[in-house]
């Protein structure tokens, strides 16, 4: 069985690639924004500015342990998923081999 019969490949729209990327750079400036507030307010540096961001995220450590929790969550789900997902399409090809 050759690798490249694994992989399917399907070309995605122009769209699509657009709304991924206005979603991630605005994933990453927001997670980006709070690293920022919280290593000022840990050096001791505070604005007007500084403290409504803090405010308006309402960063706590117990907020850090739920948020990390749900990555380690997440990322673990996508994890199996991706197992499984591979496991089937394989068991596909070799079917489609054997016809």
């Amino acid at each position: 069985m050759d690798k490249q019969q694994l992989v399917i490949r399907k070309k995605t729209s122009l769209g699509a690639r657009l709304r991924r990327l206005v979603l991630l750079v605005v994933l990453w400036a927001i997670a980006l924004g709070v690293l920022t507030v919280n290593v000022c307010f840990m050096l001791g540096i505070y604005t007007d500015a500084l403290v409504v961001n803090y405010a308006l995220f309402n960063l706590s450590f117990r907020m850090y342990k739920v948020l990390g929790l749900t990555i380690v969550l997440v990322g673990g789900l996508v994890a199996v998923y991706g197992v499984c997902h591979l496991r089937r399409l394989k068991r596909k090809a070799v079917q489609h081999d054997q016809n």
